[in-house]
């Protein structure tokens, strides 16, 4: 066997019709990534002229050196253990012989279904196997690791079956998604597939959600480049749900006389039932007020609450990149943004959304807890991958140089802070 190396359409030619096909392996995704400053290796297994398998490497320099990454993993029969052996032994070597540090992988390989207390439920013991042929050939486990920054891919993620009618998808919810979607978008919140200039409106939102999770804070011209160099694949589309403010005030106005109008008939009554129901009706009047009062000192017409940049490759979308306006969230917009991207992947044709990552474990004062539970409610399944392993080909410049690196991640995290 031996590693060919080709360009970005022969690579997708194999890789659309592999066993695992990933839009993280793929030309659009080498292609995204040279933006980035990264070398895409598109490579093949050729066994005598039969192609066996295909990994996208994305190469960059540090120092007088270079690191190597397969997102997602490189694609084979994982189950054919020689062939498998044999294609880790030929990457390594490729790394070696370009200089490189170590090849990170960090394979799309399913180890455990969870329940939604993040137990496992369903095991799959043809991969648990693969954690000691990994080892075997040399890779690090980065261990089972649950937080998202943990790895540079999450290691856990939710997969909804979209090849459903409504009703299948709607019964297939959680309660709450249900009644939130059957109230049937009271708020007249607007939803649509948006071109390159939504980008920006996506991008207000994508800003607020990274400085509140204190996460790191991408300039809008990377987004600009994910969207545009996937889309000119069909391999990317942007979302977005908004509000209009001389909507929303007729609406609230309109929920203020009603409010008045039940507080006088519930006055008039002397009953038990009647005053507690006054109680609720005086702290909903409270509540709306408050809202309405935010609305109004809204200075734009239009108001961005949620939206999504998505990865489309084979027959699954992959919801990447989303951000959701610190405003009026009570009015639920990213439920109507995710099912109404749901139905459009399934009208496309696609079989599988993957709301692309989950923390593993299940805490109620983790600070992206909400995260885990909002994207539970949408009935997927609760996957967990085999994990992130390295194989290091040079470890003492690598050791030194790992230090480095995490000092500068810390200094780019706090400077995207104070220039977002």
């Amino acid at each position: 066997m031996k590693l060919i190396e080709t360009d970005a359409k022969t690579f997708d030619g194999y890789a659309l019709t592999s066993p695992k096909p990933h839009f993280m392996q793929s030309g659009g995704w080498g292609k995204v990534n040279e933006k980035r400053n990264a070398v895409p290796r598109y490579l093949l297994l050729d066994d005598e002229g039969i192609t066996k398998g295909c990994a996208l490497l994305l190469e960059k320099k540090i120092l007088n050196y270079r690191t190597f990454y397969c997102p997602r993993g490189f694609i084979t029969d994982y189950q054919d253990e020689k062939t498998l052996r044999e294609f880790i032994s030929l990457l390594k070597k490729y790394v070696y012989s370009h200089n490189g540090l170590y090849l990170k992988c960090d394979a799309d390989i399913l180890l455990h279904k969870l329940n939604d207390n993040g137990e496992v439920k369903e095991s799959f013991p043809e991969n648990e196997r693969l954690l000691k042929i990994f080892e075997e050939c040399g890779g690090r486990h980065k261990g089972f690791t649950t937080k998202f920054t943990e790895t540079a891919a999450p290691r856990f993620t939710f997969r909804v079956d979209v090849d459903k009618s409504d009703e299948e998808l709607i019964a297939s919810f959680h309660s709450t998604t249900r009644n939130i979607l059957k109230r049937n978008n009271p708020y007249h919140l607007h939803f649509y597939k948006g071109s390159r200039e939504d980008v920006k409106d996506f991008y207000k939102t994508m800003k607020e959600t990274s400085l509140r999770k204190k996460m790191y804070v991408e300039s809008l011209a990377f987004f600009e480049d994910f969207y545009t160099v996937l889309h000119e694949e069909d391999m990317s589309d942007v979302y977005v749900v908004y509000a209009l403010k001389s909507e929303l005030i007729s609406l609230y106005q309109k929920k203020k006389e009603e409010i008045e109008k039940e507080k006088e008939k519930l006055s008039a009554s002397t009953g038990k039932k009647a005053q507690n129901r006054l109680k609720d009706v005086y702290d909903m009047e409270k509540k709306w007020e408050k809202e309405y009062a935010q609305i109004e000192a809204m200075t734009e017409e239009k108001i961005v609450l949620s939206s999504m940049i998505t990865a489309k490759y084979a027959d699954k979308v992959w919801t990447v990149h989303g951000g959701n306006s610190d405003d009026l969230k009570l009015l639920n917009a990213n439920y109507e943004l995710y099912y109404g991207i749901i139905k459009d992947a399934r009208d496309m044709g696609y079989k599988t959304v993957d709301f692309f990552g989950s923390e593993g474990r299940v805490d109620p004062s983790s600070d992206i807890y909400g995260i885990y539970l909002f994207k539970l409610r949408f009935g997927g399944d609760f996957d967990e991958f085999l994990g992130e392993f390295d194989y290091v080909t040079r470890p003492l410049a690598n050791a030194v140089i790992q230090k480095l690196l995490v000092m500068r991640r810390k200094y780019l995290i706090r400077k995207s802070w104070r220039n977002a």
